[in-house]
């Protein structure tokens, strides 16, 4: 079981990079024109942000549980 934790949490690592990429690269979306797709962008990354966060709470209590930490 720990082994399975451990790839499902470098999965999850790998995740929220690629959205802390995402993010870091918001200032180059200078043209206003493009507002509506970033707001569409800013509000899939809200969604994907409160999935990452509830996945954390569950590897939390995942590593308690086993006695991992």
């Amino acid at each position: 079981m720990t082994k399975q934790m451990e790839i499902e949490q470098e999965e999850f690592d790998e995740t929220l990079e690629n959205v802390q990429l995402t993010v870091s690269g918001f200032y180059v979306n200078e043209n206003p024109e493009k507002y509506q797709d970033i707001a569409k962008m800013v509000d899939e990354i809200e969604i994907k942000l409160a999935e990452l966060q509830e996945t954390a709470r569950m590897y939390n209590q995942r590593e308690f549980l086993v006695g991992k930490e």
